[in-house]
């Protein structure tokens, strides 16, 4: 086959420079051929947004799941864990695009956590003013971690 522009063997819009050896990297469109429409827009993913909104523009709804685990770790943790527990269904209603049960159960996940914070800064203080009045009793005499 001579050197010249041929129809491209892998597309059927355009026409591909042949070296007389191989196929080069030049195309052009094919006289005549119209070039493929483009695919449809991809629809958001779900729980992102409406058309309206615009994506990543979805209602903002704290899940307080974070500042939950910390309370379960420092604080009062049985107050905690109803906390943590709305913080997840908080994410679960959100990702089924439920805003106003995600706002109700971000509502509770925050009362929770106030109340174990609260109570887990009350009974730190009291552990801190027991063991500042606390004294060793005398009679103990020398308290060494090997009892000599």
């Amino acid at each position: 086959m001579p050197e010249g522009w041929y129809d491209d063997p892998f597309t059927d819009h355009l026409q591909r420079f042949w070296t007389g050896e191989s196929w080069t990297k030049e195309t052009r469109p094919r006289p005549g051929a119209v070039p493929p429409a483009p695919p449809p827009p991809l629809p958001p993913p779900a729980g992102v947004g409406t058309p309206a909104q615009g994506v990543g523009e979805g209602p903002k709804v704290i899940n307080y799941l974070v500042p939950s685990i910390i309370a379960l770790l420092c604080c009062a943790w049985p107050l905690a864990i109803p906390a943590l527990i709305f913080s997840i269904r908080t994410n679960s209603a959100m990702a089924a695009g439920d805003v106003e049960a995600a706002r109700t159960n971000s509502n509770r996940a925050r009362f929770w956590l106030i109340l174990s914070a609260a109570l887990g800064i009350v009974v730190w203080i009291y552990i801190s003013y027991v063991l500042a009045t606390t004294d060793v009793p005398i009679e103990q005499g020398n308290l060494t971690p090997f009892g000599a």
